[in-house]
C-alpha cells in the first residue's frame, strides 16, 4: 500500500511505498512505523529544507520533535523525475543534529 503525504512546499504529494517504508523500518529501526505521524508533519510543516550531498535530485525535509526519544529531528529524504510532479520518499531517519546539504529553505 503506498501512503500519500501532502506536502506545500512541493505544492504536490509525496509518495511512500510498501518498499520504501519497509527499508525505512528494516534500516532505520524505531523510525516506522512509530514516527508515521512525525512524517506526515515534518513534509506538511518543516523546519528546514536541505539539498543533499549524494543525490543533486533529493530533498532532505527535517523537523525537530522533542516526543522522538530524548529529542531528534525526523528527516524525509524525498527524490523526484525531471519534468515531473510526481515524488517520493526514499528513506527517513532521525537525527540529532543534522549534517551535510546546503540550506535552501529554513522556517523563520
Amino acid at each position: 500500500m503506498t501512503r500519500l503525504f501532502p506536502c506545500p512546499y512541493l505544492s504536490t504529494t509525496v509518495e511512500l511505498s510498501a518498499e520504501r517504508e519497509q527499508h525505512i523500518a528494516t534500516n532505520h529501526p524505531g523510525t516506522l512505523p512509530d514516527y508515521l505521524e512525525q512524517l506526515h508533519e515534518t513534509l506538511a510543516n518543516p523546519d528546514q529544507i536541505r539539498s543533499s550531498e549524494r543525490d543533486e535530485s533529493a530533498l532532505l525535509f527535517s523537523k525537530w520533535f522533542a516526543s522522538i526519544r530524548t529529542g531528534r529531528h525526523l528527516v524525509a529524504v524525498v527524490v523526484g523525475e525531471a519534468n515531473s510532479s510526481r515524488r517520493w520518499i526514499i528513506t527517513a531517519y532521525t537525527a540529532r543534529k543534522l549534517a551535510g546539504g546546503q540550506v535552501l529553505w529554513q522556517k523563520n
